[in-house]
């Protein structure tokens, strides 16, 4: 999911919206790694918590997330997503699980009364692209039923502080090239920095865990970073800031060194 609403069309065309769609559907394969990626991002809540919950995936490109959720004992998962490249790859890949449901719809756009409340809504790695993060925030408040909860995942900067003008390099150029340039440019960058990276002894738990990954994997993670118009790096105090208007409780934790879980629940 993008930094648009569905709605507005100068700001899809900026290109954030179908160019994440591009990269889901050439890296829509779901691998066991992945499960293991979700638990870090979703630090103490972990993943047996969504046993017995009825979730909303908000931005689920392909449907990697949804689909370890409801491996884990999701109820029922609406997953939502704007582009049809994100979108056609989460329909193949939650096809198999009747408790799923995948929906078009713009963060900004969501809506109690067409999709319902839910025990828990998550945004995992969205939020930070977003033009209108509170508003998008707000929205997804409105989604979560009494008693329930929501759970982000967004960039840390600390952790990321030498790397970062690296990452934000890359991005400048990423995302003002063509698509497929861009693929190419990821993939030349993976086949270079692959050897020379499981030789660095990072201080950071991320980059550390890096190194043992498929290469295929850290390919997919660094063209997802060029893609981006809107990439927010947060800090602790930012992240209080963002959830403060919400009135709920919150829990936020310093995951992998260098990013950020925010659980808030909803006050029966």
């Amino acid at each position: 999911m993008s930094d648009t609403s569905s709605n507005d069309a100068p700001n899809v065309a900026l290109g954030s919206t179908d160019r994440f769609g591009y990269e889901w559907k050439n890296y829509a394969q779901i691998i066991p790694e992945h499960e293991r990626q979700l638990e870090r991002w979703m630090g103490s809540t972990g993943l047996a918590s969504f046993a017995g919950k009825r979730c909303l995936d908000v931005g689920c490109g392909m449907g990697r997330n949804p689909f370890f959720m409801l491996k884990n004992g999701a109820k029922e998962m609406v997953a939502v997503d704007v582009d049809e490249g994100s979108l056609g790859a989460a329909r193949k890949n939650l096809a198999g699980d009747p408790r799923a449901k995948v929906v078009k719809c713009s963060v900004y756009d969501l809506d109690p009364k067409e999709l319902g409340t839910f025990d828990r809504v998550t945004n995992i790695g969205v939020l930070h692209h977003l033009a209108e993060p509170e508003r998008a925030l707000e929205a997804m408040w409105a989604m979560v039923a009494p008693g329930g909860d929501l759970c982000l995942w967004c960039y840390g900067k600390n952790g990321n502080e030498l790397i970062l003008p690296v990452i934000q390099a890359f991005r400048f150029l990423g995302s003002r090239l063509p698509i497929g340039a861009t693929h190419t440019v990821a993939k030349v960058t993976t086949a270079v920095a692959w050897p020379v990276m499981k030789r660095i002894p990072f201080r950071t738990e991320y980059y550390n865990h890096l190194k043992t990954l498929s290469k295929k994997n850290v390919e997919s993670i660094i063209f997802d970073q060029m893609l981006p118009h809107i990439a927010h790096y947060w800090t602790r105090t930012d992240m209080e800031k963002l959830v403060q208007p919400l009135h709920g409780d919150p829990t936020i934790e310093l995951v992998q060194g260098n990013s950020w879980h925010v659980r808030v629940v909803k006050r029966a």
